[in-house]
């Protein structure tokens, strides 16, 4: 089963999100439970804890994406696809509907 992650950072009125695909055994499994004690195993070794470090002791959902191997994620159940390719970003507030052609059909 394919679950996805949405982390959402708010920046007064600035807003960015990241969607981290998951590879999960069922619909009811615990992925954000699982993807910290990924972190927290990751952040247990040289290169995490340098990283941790570097981020003045903290290690966020875009650390574990970008950080974390799948060899750590897999331990606790579940994979990390890898979905940058197939991200397409849009902004919300897009039209999508051509006003032109409404104004046809009548």
């Amino acid at each position: 089963m394919i679950r996805n992650l949405i982390a959402i950072e708010y920046d007064g009125r600035e807003m960015r999100a990241i969607s981290i695909t998951c590879e999960v055994p069922a619909a009811d499994f615990d992925l954000v439970s699982a993807a910290r004690k990924a972190s927290t195993d990751y952040c247990k070794t040289e290169e995490g804890q340098a990283l941790y470090e570097y981020n003045c002791s903290c290690f966020n959902w875009a650390d574990f994406e970008m950080s974390v191997p799948n060899s750590f994620c897999e331990k606790y159940g579940f994979k990390k696809i890898d979905s940058v390719l197939n991200d397409i970003v849009v902004n919300w507030d897009e039209h999508l509907v051509d006003d032109f052609d409404l104004c046809l059909e009548k």
